[in-house]
């Protein structure tokens, strides 16, 4: 898509078609998905087709998992079963 954007700055750009300046630069970079109406309105100012607006990519992105300390008390969130208690339990 930067590629067929040209010399045209991303701010300029962006108030073209109606979008902000940072959700050029996430699409461009790959990092923001985007909806159909916008698909849809960048192969028209493009004159160009879905694929023609994107590289291939050779292998998918990976993001890291999210990390967070875990609190006092919280359960791990793993779903696996339980061991069953038996203890005075009938």
């Amino acid at each position: 898509m930067r590629d067929k954007r040209g010399d045209t700055p991303q701010r300029e750009f962006a108030r073209k078609i109606g979008l902000a300046q940072s959700t050029i630069m996430r699409i461009e970079n790959l990092d923001q998905n985007v909806t159909l109406e916008t698909l849809e309105q960048l192969c028209k100012v493009f004159h160009a087709d879905v694929p023609d607006l994107f590289p291939a990519l050779h292998s998918p992105k990976v993001y890291p998992p999210i990390s967070r300390p875990a609190t006092v008390g919280e359960s791990p969130l793993i779903h696996e079963k339980a061991p069953d208690d038996t203890r005075g339990r009938k």
